[in-house]
Formats: structure tokens, C-alpha cells, sequence
């Protein structure tokens, strides 16, 4: 019959274990999340907007992209994209990074800009949210 103090230790022992197990599960987890989907957005393909035939107005476009999802609201004048708020953002939002896509394309009237290096993804998630939010205002 084994002593107490031993049937402690060996109960404290199995807990540690369990808890690394979960812990080491849970961030393999959140890695699995975090990539998934990484390679497929930082090689989608923008399409090309002609800018200077769209219409006045403010156009709502949306990406689905699992944790690259979110809405934008673009505001068309004088055939000239002259703003762009985002209504629902990324998962894991970079205000900079943001406002860096966001001004590049106000700044080149076009979709053809270049995204940011550490953000491929999300800043294709955002040129093709605008690119839905203009394709509808043909």
C-alpha cells in the first residue's frame, strides 16, 4: 500500500501534467487559428477598379476571411474615392497599418498599391473589402 505522502505526489505529478497538456494544446490551438487561411489571403488577387468611372456615393464592402474579416464604407466624389472608414475590423487590429493601405489607395486612386510587409494578408482583407464596397457601385 503505498504511503500518503506518496499518492500526494503522484496526484500532484498527473495535475502538472494535465494542465502542460492543456496548455500546449491550447496554444497549438490558437497557432493552427492564427495561420490558417495566412497563405491564401497574402496571394489573393485585387482586382482592378477604374476609379475614375465610379459614381458619387458611399458603398459598403465586406471580406470574409476568418480572422482577416471585416466591412468597409467608401465614400466616391467627383469620381474620386475621398474616404474610406472601416465599419468592422480584422481580428487583430493595427491602426497604422490601417491607415497606411487605407491612404495609399486614397493617395494613387487605385487598388494597385502595395501592402505592407508583416501584413500581406490583412491588407489584402482590407484592398478586397474596398474592392467588393467599389464593385458595387457600378
Amino acid at each position: 500500500m503505498a504511503e500518503p505522502r506518496q499518492s500526494h505526489k503522484r496526484a500532484l505529478i498527473i495535475t502538472i501534467a494535465c494542465v502542460l497538456l492543456v496548455v500546449i494544446l491550447s496554444g497549438a490551438g490558437v497557432l493552427i487559428w492564427m495561420t490558417r487561411g495566412l497563405s491564401t489571403y497574402s496571394k489573393m488577387t485585387i482586382g482592378n477598379v477604374d476609379f475614375s468611372r465610379l459614381p458619387d456615393g458611399t458603398y459598403q464592402g465586406t471580406f470574409n476571411g476568418g480572422r482577416f474579416s471585416n466591412t468597409v464604407e467608401v465614400t466616391v466624389i467627383d469620381h474620386k474615392v475621398t474616404a474610406i472608414k472601416v465599419v468592422k475590423d480584422v481580428t487583430f487590429k493595427d491602426p497604422a497599418r490601417r491607415r497606411q493601405i487605407i491612404d495609399s489607395v486614397i493617395k494613387a486612386q487605385s487598388l494597385k498599391v502595395d501592402t505592407i510587409t508583416g501584413a500581406t494578408a490583412t491588407g489584402k482583407a482590407y484592398l478586397k473589402a474596398i474592392e467588393n464596397a467599389l464593385s458595387g457601385a457600378k
